[in-house]
């Protein structure tokens, strides 16, 4: 399931619809079932058992699955075209067969244009890439951002922004509040989780912040400049040092797979530092833990900050800079 490849026009991607977190999952699972080679749609056939995996949950509940496509079926998406728009609903049928486990889905028809035989203007990208995602936002964020991939970068005014996200123009008006509960969560999520690598600059008009500017690298180009970045200012007994694994027998490889975890894991905090990271990790694992492969629990630990690093470096950096004023 998580292979599955999703192709959607710009047009698509580019258009206004309002889904939430489990609701856009459906339906892009659905896409990634797709038959793009035929001239019509295919019937999708969801599994309960395997949609609820992808949820992470090992309970079936089939009855809010249903009530979940039964709602599906009555959004809308607008497309906007040369002529003018297109309001469509995104399923045509549904049928529920309880006895299997599974529940088919047809979309509508005026979506194929839009989702089969596509040739050009359109992007693709791996099913995995949003299964782990828990912010409505992050999903659609990153769309809008993976299409510009290969531009590596995206300008959005403040509106712009609001309007494909579906943000009703009156929330937010402090932009403090738009990039503390969407503009800094989605980046979070999208760094850590997907194929992409993403930040903003703010566009101010006058003394208002009027525009973001992302930049956008995929996380394979990202890793190469890294790396090279890694040959020319440090070797791994630097890292090594630095990150308090003098006596670990962890060879050069495995050095720098932990260095670009940390890395990766503390790219988007301010007062964060890298090695300190590790550090930190490394020193719970020592005291809490007998792990026979120091290596990847190691690796787990720094994924998923066993230490809680981050908030004790970020603390500590704080009050020294308080104390420099």
């Amino acid at each position: 399931m998580k292979e599955g490849l999703i192709v959607k026009s710009n047009q698509l991607i580019e258009a206004r619809y309002k889904l939430n977190l489990n609701e856009q999952k459906i339906i892009l699972y659905a896409v990634s079932k797709i038959d793009k080679s035929k001239e019509d749609f295919n019937i999708i056939e969801i599994d309960v058992k395997d949609f609820f995996s992808l949820l992470h949950t090992s309970t079936e509940r089939y009855t809010e699955l249903r009530e979940i496509v039964r709602v599906l079926r009555g959004k809308e998406v607008i497309i906007n075209t040369v002529e003018g728009e297109i309001i469509s609903g995104w399923l045509s049928s549904i049928e529920y067969k309880k006895d299997k486990g599974i529940i088919e889905l047809e979309f509508s028809k005026k979506l194929i244009p839009y989702l089969l035989q596509l040739k050009k203007k359109f992007t693709r990208y791996k099913l995995e890439n949003i299964l782990y995602l828990k912010n409505k936002y992050s999903i659609r964020l990153y769309e809008l951002l993976k299409q510009y991939e290969n531009i590596s970068k995206r300008t959005f005014t403040i509106n712009e922004l609001k309007e494909v996200l579906m943000i009703d123009s009156s929330s937010y008006k402090r932009f403090a509040n738009l990039e503390q509960r969407i503009l800094q969560p989605t980046l979070k999520e999208i760094n850590e989780l997907t194929d992409i690598r993403v930040n903003y600059e703010k566009i101010k008009k006058g003394r208002r912040i009027d525009k973001l500017l992302y930049s956008i690298q995929s996380k394979e180009v990202f890793e190469k400049q890294y790396l090279l970045h890694l040959k020319e200012n440090f070797n791994t007994e630097d890292i090594k040092r630095l990150s308090g694994l003098e006596g670990e027998n962890f060879n050069p490889k495995q050095i720098i797979e932990l260095y670009e975890i940390a890395v990766a894991k503390t790219d988007t905090d301010e007062y964060v530092d890298v090695f300190e990271y590790i550090k930190l990790n490394y020193k719970n694992m020592i005291e809490h833990n007998r792990a026979r492969n120091k290596f990847s629990y190691l690796k787990k630990a720094l994924n998923e900050d066993y230490a809680a690093a981050r908030g004790q470096i970020k603390l500590f950096n704080l009050v020294e800079n308080k104390k420099a004023f």
